[in-house]
């Protein structure tokens, strides 16, 4: 026995005959006749006393009609309580993250994933690179962005290109000051070694980076501030104390019009930003879905 069965069943007994129950239902008579027929077969009992011009309805139709009725108007409401069941679904991605990427590519990206997905909403913690990594071995947030270097070793990783690069190019290490500090250069990049004797501010993870760098060209750097955010150092470049010396896709944060970008030379190293997860960590469909989007 099947739905299509009792629908046609249904139809013939409204209508009294196959073939309006046919018209009815759109389809060719051939169909309807066989269904009908099956389904007798299976109940091994008529269900229609025939004559020529209608079909009367027999006691075991009539209690298959009944019964039928029951059957998809329950199916009916089944179909709808589960949409309402869909429509209510909640739930929530976790997601750690460094500033410049909550503020310049997380936006766009959620936006276009709550289209698809609105039962999903998203809390963000935004913080340090160790902070965030904190989180996902903490089991805090379900995913996170973080700038290299990092330990991989215990995450999967996808780096993301930042939408504020050509396509193609790196991130790169950038000099941002007052304008006074880079004096006899109006290039757009500058040389390391012109950053000797200045005062420089810097997130203090790129310390030994930077003072390995300015050693090989002969001199020690003048770290007037190590810091824990780029905000910090964007804030001291502002009040004029010294030259910030940070990533580009962070530096460009700055919406202070009065400070000069350079692009620092012979600091090679690429800080990209990676999207990562633990790697024991089983992910919902929809947080995959999330990280398909980068």
């Amino acid at each position: 026995m099947t739905l299509k069965q009792l629908e046609y069943f249904l139809e013939i007994a409204k209508m009294g005959s196959v073939t309006r129950a046919a018209q009815s239902l759109n389809v060719s008579q051939p169909p309807v006749s066989l269904q009908l027929k099956l389904l007798e077969e299976e109940l091994g009992s008529p269900l229609f006393i025939r004559d020529k011009r209608h079909l009367e309805i027999t006691p075991a139709g009539t209690l298959l009609r009944e019964r039928a009725q029951a059957i998809l108007a329950l199916l009916e409401e089944t179909s709808r309580d589960i949409q309402l069941i869909s429509q209510e679904r909640h739930m929530i991605i976790r997601i750690a993250t460094i500033g410049s990427i909550n503020s310049q590519i997380l936006p766009e990206k959620i936006a276009h994933f709550c289209s698809a997905y609105p039962y999903v909403n998203f809390q963000v913690v935004e913080g340090r690179t160790e902070s965030v990594l904190s989180a996902l071995r903490e089991n805090e947030a379900d995913i996170g962005f973080v700038r290299e270097p990092f330990n991989v070793t215990t995450f999967h990783v996808v780096p993301i290109r930042n939408p504020l690069l050509p396509p193609g190019e790196a991130d790169h290490f950038v000099a941002l000051a007052k304008p006074y500090f880079f004096e006899g250069n109006d290039s757009d990049t500058i040389p390391l070694e012109d950053l000797q004797g200045k005062p420089l501010v810097t997130h203090r993870r790129y310390r030994e980076m930077l003072i390995t760098a300015c050693r090989k060209h002969g001199f020690t750097p003048h770290i007037i501030c190590e810091n824990d955010g780029i905000q910090s150092s964007l804030s001291w470049a502002q009040a004029g104390i010294g030259i910030a010396i940070a990533p580009y896709t962070s530096a460009v944060i700055n919406t202070d019009s009065s400070l000069v970008i350079r692009h620092l030379e012979d600091l090679n190293f690429s800080p990209r930003v990676c999207l990562i997860w633990s790697q024991n960590k089983k992910l919902f469909s929809e947080i995959n879905a999330f990280i398909n989007l980068f």
